[in-house]
């Protein structure tokens, strides 16, 4: 029931870090790791409603790459898509940020683009 079209959850890089710039080489945010990440469904009756689009989603990351907190940035508005993206990324591996050096908790943030075709 569900289809396989073409989901471009394109976490293709667009996985942008919530701090512009890195403030040392020690200290980095927490990353996506994209090939421990499943391509979410995107449901047939969602697309024949018209709904998708693009969200953005800030992950908090524990040091052992979990996430622990999530948050839509930039809605959709289509509220089953935006929480579609966020139980995408929860079920996703991250490397964990650095602060001076060791993993620290750090926040990630994945853009999300559901195309309906």
């Amino acid at each position: 029931m569900f289809a396989t079209t073409r989901f471009a959850a394109v976490l293709s890089a667009t996985l942008l870090c919530l701090s512009a710039t890195q403030a040392m080489a020690e200290d980095r945010p927490a990353r996506l790791e994209v090939a421990g990440c499943e391509k979410p469904e995107f449901p047939t009756r969602w697309q024949d409603d018209g709904e998708g689009g693009t969200v953005t989603v800030a992950y908090l990351v524990d040091t052992d790459g979990k996430v622990v907190q999530s948050k839509v940035l930039e809605s959709s508005g289509a509220v089953r898509v935006d929480r579609a993206s966020v139980r995408a990324g929860a079920r996703c591996k991250f490397e964990p940020g650095a602060k001076d050096g060791q993993a620290a908790l750090a926040w990630a943030k994945v853009k999300y683009a559901w195309v309906v075709e």
